[in-house]
């Protein structure tokens, strides 16, 4: 059976590890493929979430895609990817006893595979042939179940699918019994759920909290996710990412203590770990849900700041360490860095000394084509709000020469003085800009009376919802 490659890209960055390991054999993969007409054959490789090419060869005068070199590749689960369609067929490359031939059909991959010389390949397809041919017969007896009227037969169907799934089950675990240091074995495991015990005291919320902090602690029970080999193959990323987006509660404080755990039990294995420092920043860094900054702050100060991401450039460096020292005083949960501004008769107003329950800081300049439509929803709050003890302390960026406009694009937008309190910093005195990181207008601030970040770079149309909630 084939599949759909999504994607297949040169992995440039990755290319001095591929050939990292020195061997006096080296690797050599051999495959013949009936009903494949191509002259070409890709050999790719997983990484991470993604998939890359290593190599591309012709057949031999035997008809064989040779695959060789006279160095050892990297151990993990690699493809071959088939033209025109980029369909692919897995094969195991274990760190040792890369000099193996395959042979098979590429319309039946699976069940006409024949491996010679490897024992991890040749037990992967064994397994795999098997659940093949149990395949068909699940299906079937799910599609009848989902016909049937007759309650006895849906009953005797579901026996036998938990019969097979029991079948699967003893076959599974008998192959990682016989063969627990195989590749198969440490895939097959890794798949495998944990199975929480059974809570019987306290309520039925107390009983299902303690089976979810059972379940987290011991989520990667099953997979060895510091072993160099997982992090080419297809189970390490979706099980972290599910540990991470899914099983940890979407805050920032948990999503860096879930990020931490992980990075801790990596940090004897410098690829991966390296691998998930950068792609953890990089996901953290693009994210547009509000308060992940705080994620993107957290493994910058921790990990990039203090030397222990050794591969970074210095200018990299310097510009992940100033980004994160720039966010981290408007953060939510921080107090809002004060300033100092003024009115449209260069009086001056602090920030702090705003009498209010909750302040909305909102940045704006009078060129800005989102600032204008954003005004009407700006307005409409301000008209609803102040009644509840809630004021805007609307800043004007204009600078220089510029700066005149903001009274006359204040009243364009009907920012009118009793609703907001208008003002300016036409030669950036507070440093405002550098403080609050504004390089794009409009940006929203929520504070509350102690000057705590509630919420912040929502839209002005969220904004009414969003003080309902706080």
């Amino acid at each position: 059976m084939t599949r759909k490659l999504l994607s297949i890209f040169t992995f440039l960055f990755c290319l001095a590890s591929l050939n990292a390991q020195k061997s006096v054999n080296g690797h050599n993969i051999r495959v013949r493929l009936e009903n494949y007409p191509e002259k070409e054959l890709i050999l790719g490789f997983y990484y991470g979430d993604k998939q890359f090419v290593k190599d591309t060869v012709s057949p031999d005068a035997e008809g064989y895609f040779s695959f060789k070199a006279d160095t050892m590749l990297p151990c993990g689960v690699y493809l071959f990817v088939l033209k025109p369609d980029n369909a692919f067929i897995q094969l195991l490359v274990p760190e040792s006893d890369q000099q193996f031939s395959m042979t098979t059909d590429a319309k039946d991959p699976v069940g006409k595979m024949k491996v010679k010389d490897s024992e991890d390949n040749a037990l992967f397809y064994d397994y795999m042939q098997m659940l093949n041919k149990l395949r068909p017969e699940a299906d079937t007896l799910r599609a009848k179940i989902a016909r049937t009227d007759i309650p006895a037969d849906s009953i005797k169907m579901t026996r036998q699918i938990e019969d097979m799934d029991k079948r699967v089950k003893k076959y599974q675990n008998d192959l990682i019994a016989k063969h627990p240091q195989t590749w198969t074995a440490k895939i097959i495991k890794a798949s495998f759920e944990p199975e929480p015990p059974v809570f019987t005291e306290g309520t039925e919320m107390e009983k299902n909290k303690r089976k979810y902090y059972w379940y987290k602690a011991h989520f990667f029970d099953n997979i060895d996710i510091a072993d160099p080999c997982m992090l080419r193959g297809p189970v390490l990323h979706a099980k972290i990412e599910q540990y991470v987006t899914k099983l940890t509660p979407q805050h920032p404080d948990s999503i860096c203590q879930s990020i931490d755990h992980i990075i801790g039990k990596l940090a004897l294995t410098p690829e991966s770990y390296k691998f998930y420092l950068i792609h953890f920043l990089n996901y953290y860094a693009k994210s547009t849900i509000v308060g992940m900054d705080g994620v993107y702050v957290h493994i910058a100060k921790k990990y990039y700041c203090t030397g222990q991401a050794s591969w970074a450039k210095k200018e990299d460096l310097e510009k992940i360490c100033d980004n994160a020292s720039r966010l981290e005083p408007i953060l939510i949960g921080k107090i809002a860095p004060n300033i100092t501004v003024k009115d449209r008769n260069n009086q001056p107003h602090a920030l702090w000394d705003v009498d209010a329950d909750y302040t909305v800081l909102f940045f704006w300049d009078p060129e800005c084509g989102h600032c204008k439509k954003a005004a009407p929803d700006m307005v409409k709050f301000a008209e609803k709000w102040k009644p509840r003890g809630v004021r805007v302390f609307a800043v004007c960026t204009a600078v220089t020469d510029k700066a005149e406009n903001c009274w006359k694009s204040a009243e364009e937008k009907e920012f009118s003085d009793e609703y907001f309190m208008n003002m300016y910093d036409p030669y950036i005195q507070s440093k405002y800009k550098t403080l609050y990181d504004v390089k794009t207008t409009p940006q929203i601030f929520i504070l509350d009376r102690k000057h705590e970040i509630l919420m912040k770079r929502i839209g002005a149309e969220q904004l009414d919802s969003v003080m309902e909630e706080v």
